[in-house]
């Protein structure tokens, strides 16, 4: 078969490496220059960096298997690092059962009542019984409202804004079940993985693979439109027609209804009613001491511009980067004015609030900044979103898509996208068996 991919993140990239190494002809089509999408990467200090941080956990199956498969498992590092929460009231340490008990804006009920819902996620069966319930309701049924309005409700709403509290339940859920995962045995520690040099080592052998395999990676070359044909797809490339007998749209659903005018008007109005958060996320590197004992700090604060620091070099040697690195990421809808404002406003916006996290912090430590932009970042699960999630077919013969809204019940992640890519990949080889 002759197979043509949008998008060369990490979905697009997996399947046309599945695909290519089934011996099919692939060809993966990018807008911009470089690959990866979310995990793409940029220089600081000297070195790669991804422009959104990445780590992974223990659990990730899929994608430590890909990195087995491509020979770098000896780079790929472990260690449990320590995190923390900032609410109102103060920083406190929020890694351990321990930690939890002694969080004091938390009656000492609220805390146990907390400490048991965490236990009770982990028994649940069929995750299908939490989509009928908003985390908000799940929450304070199961903790109590002061849970909520203390820890939850902060940190859901930095992160979906209005939506905060028509989020699902099974979202909620995912994350408790996701970080128990990959606790340790003795629930302590929590391990997390990166890859020495960055996930874009990864990538890039992916990429080189595909390559060998007689497969094209075509960066920078837009497509125009996507028409379905009696055999096949053909699609119009900067302007030249391509024909292929498959085509993989890897790339928010929103997207593909303006190039695929023939899909049907209620499934391109679905694709266009999935909602999505925006992020802004802004690298920093800094001379000087760590500026904290801290990896992640979680912000339950709304007087805050960003929902996370992430003081990347807690899990990663410093001196990989000359320096401190530290990410500051804020979730918003893709209309708030901050979204579109120039790189200036944004990184001002977020240093203002790191002199009251950071006692060590002033502006003069930051020798290096990067500021990105990813208008489809995080899928917004609300009520009932399994109804609402696109099959991998479409409705036009030989069109597929396959997208971070369809990575459900979990949430976007590497590894599950590497596990859609591969899904895609044998859906549509099943298809063609089939005679579909």
């Amino acid at each position: 078969m002759n197979i043509g991919i949008i998008g060369a993140g990490v979905t697009g990239l997996t399947a046309a490496y599945r695909l290519a190494r089934a011996g099919e002809k692939v060809t993966v089509f990018d807008s911009s220059p470089e690959t990866g999408g979310m995990v793409r990467t940029f220089q600081m200090g000297g070195t790669r960096l991804e422009s959104f941080y990445h780590h992974c956990f223990n659990s990730d199956t899929d994608l430590v298997s890909l990195v087995e498969e491509m020979n770098l498992g000896a780079r790929l590092r472990w260690k449990a690092p320590v995190n923390a929460l900032w609410v109102p009231q103060g920083l406190y340490r929020f890694t351990t059962p321990g930690d939890l008990l002694r969080f004091r804006p938390l009656s000492l009920a609220g805390r146990v009542r907390f400490g048991l819902q965490v236990l009770g996620a982990k028994r649940v069966k069929d995750w299908k019984t939490l989509e009928g319930i908003t985390a908000r309701d799940w929450v304070c049924a199961g903790a109590g409202r002061d849970v909520w309005e203390t820890l939850w409700g902060p940190l859901m709403r930095s992160k979906f804004g209005d939506s905060a509290e028509d989020v699902a339940a099974v979202w909620l859920w995912n994350k408790l079940v996701l970080r128990g995962g990959s606790r340790s045995k003795d629930l302590k520690n929590e391990e997390l993985g990166y890859l020495e040099g960055s996930f874009g080592v990864l990538w890039d052998e992916v990429a080189r693979r595909i390559r060998t395999l007689g497969g094209r990676i075509c960066q920078g070359e837009r497509v125009d439109r996507i028409v379905p044909r009696e055999e096949g797809v053909e699609l119009s490339v900067s302007g030249s027609l391509q024909s292929f007998d498959q085509v993989l749209f890897a790339a928010a659903p929103a997207l593909l209804p303006p190039l695929a005018p023939d899909l049907p008007g209620d499934y391109a109005a679905s694709l266009g009613e999935l909602p999505y958060q925006a992020n802004l996320c802004l690298c920093l590197k800094l001379e000087g001491p760590p500026l904290s004992p801290f990896y992640w700090i979680s912000v339950a604060r709304e007087d805050c511009p960003f929902v996370a620091a992430i003081e990347h070099t807690r899990l990663v040697d410093p001196a990989a980067y000359g320096g401190t690195v530290l990410y500051l990421s804020r979730y918003l809808d893709a209309t708030d004015p901050l979204f579109s404002a120039d790189d200036e406003t944004v990184v001002a916006r977020f240093l203002e609030s790191l002199t009251d996290l950071y006692p060590l912090f002033y502006p003069d430590l930051v020798t290096e900044s990067h500021l990105s932009r990813e208008r489809y970042a995080q899928p917004v699960v609300g009520l009932g979103y399994s109804g609402r999630i696109p099959d991998l077919r479409t409705p036009l013969k030989g069109l597929y898509l396959a997208s971070m809204s369809q990575i459900y019940p979990e949430d976007r992640g590497q590894s599950y996208a590497v596990r859609l890519g591969r899904e895609a990949a044998e859906e549509m080889r099943r298809d063609v068996r089939r005679g579909l």
